[in-house]
């Protein structure tokens, strides 16, 4: 499309857009079949308003071919949840305007009754109570009075369905923007670490199940019994038990670090280091617990 035909494109769906409005508002019994049009014209309107924003930001040199409609990162999330919102508001405003029909509503051609007096006319309406409306007409020129049957309108079937669509559209709408507010489009950055990051992870993960593991030594040591060792040997055990808990110590803070995603990945790597070193001290801590009586 040239550029010197947009205005005219974007001047004629406007024309359009008034003219259905205009249209619309003139009708004295609105029906679904206008309300249906009116969200026809509003997404072709939509539709209308994206392509000039991406125009716009084609002019402006921030167009991102990789995204719809070239428009930046987040900007077709922004604008369907905005024009969702839009779409509850309208059904929302229909379905409100539908509820405040006539309670009784006199049939075509009108019902009347063989009823010959106004005594008779009560006992009917008693009888009938809120489901119907008996109304006297009086005849001209002498003529006898007509009793005319307004039966009261049953809107119990349209009532439940709008209480099940608006149910529907509010649950719609509550999804669309948590997971709008959730992807947090503006906030979204690749780590370039990302891979290194995982894969450090997975080191530490494997410790555990290097042997001699941290849980075997830890075991040894906690078993080891003191009773009959000397003073000279209590000290020993008591030293490997604090450096084995050291070394359980370091190589929980790497696991820490690893899973921690905002952390430095200087920090997670010395944080490896020292528990990858730290895990490689076990065979001699194990070495040293065998030596003991």
């Amino acid at each position: 499309m040239k550029e010197g035909t947009l205005p005219w494109v974007g001047l004629t769906v406007a024309a359009v857009a008034v003219v259905v409005l205009t249209f619309a508002m003139s009708e004295k019994t609105p029906n679904f079949s206008l309300l249906a049009i009116l969200v026809l014209v509003g997404l072709v309107t939509i539709t209308g308003f994206v392509s000039v924003l991406s125009v716009t930001a084609s002019r402006l040199g921030i167009l991102d071919g990789r995204q719809p409609f070239g428009l930046p990162e987040g900007s077709i999330r922004a604008i369907l949840t905005l024009a969702f919102i839009v779409l509850v508001g309208v059904f929302a405003s229909y379905l409100l305007v539908q509820t405040s029909r006539p309670t009784f509503v006199e049939q075509n051609p009108s019902l009347v009754l063989p009823l010959k007096s106004a005594a008779e006319a009560k006992a009917m309406q008693d009888s009938l109570g809120s489901n119907g409306l008996i109304v006297v007409r009086e005849g001209k020129d002498g003529a006898p009075a007509t009793y005319v049957l307004i039966p009261r309108a049953d809107y119990t079937l349209a009532n439940d369905v709008a209480k099940q669509i608006l149910t529907m559209l509010s649950t719609m709408l509550a999804a669309m923007i948590g997971f709008y507010f959730g992807a947090r489009p503006n906030e979204t950055s690749l780590d370039p670490h990302l891979a290194e990051r995982d894969t450090i992870e997975a080191e530490i993960a494997g410790l555990s199940l290097k042997a001699p593991t941290f849980n075997e030594v830890k075991k040894a040591a906690d078993e080891k019994s003191d009773a009959i060792l000397s003073d000279d040997q209590k000290k020993t055990l008591k030293d490997i038990r604090d450096r084995v808990a050291l070394v359980g110590k370091k190589i929980a803070d790497a696991e820490i670090a690893a899973k921690t995603r905002k952390a430095p990945i200087e920090m997670v790597r010395a944080a490896k280091t020292q528990a990858v070193e730290a895990h490689a001290s076990l065979p001699a801590e194990l070495a040293a617990l065998q030596a003991l009586p």
